[in-house]
């Protein structure tokens, strides 16, 4: 049997934390544009995931982060948009879709902001 034992006092707004993004945090067909707010490089200690990188993003007044490999291909579109030096990353504005498979997978695709 479980038993409950419940905090009496009074709650208080707590601000959201930063989520792990996910396609599903993708709402405009147009995609949502993003301002990166942080980089980390896990090189010598990967996440359980095995993400070496960790790009921090806001954006519709959330914060997300994202993990990727260094085999990834959309760590590689990204640096393809903002080059190899992740220090000059943070502060860029990101165009970040989505795109559903054939079999209903979503995945999510990164472009530059107009």
């Amino acid at each position: 049997m479980i038993t409950v034992t419940r905090n009496q006092g009074t709650t208080t707004e707590v601000n959201k934390g930063v989520q792990f993004l996910s396609p599903n945090h993708i709402f405009s067909t147009n995609g949502e544009t993003a301002k990166i707010t942080k980089f980390v490089n896990n090189e010598k200690n990967p996440d359980k995931f095995g993400n070496v990188y960790t790009v921090y993003f806001e954006f519709n007044g959330g914060k997300y982060c994202k993990g990727y490999k260094p085999t990834s291909d959309a760590l590689a579109t990204l640096v393809d948009l903002f080059g190899t030096d992740e220090k000059k990353w943070v502060g860029k504005t990101v165009i970040i879709g989505k795109h559903i498979d054939d079999d209903g997978g979503a995945r999510l695709t990164y472009s530059a902001a107009k």
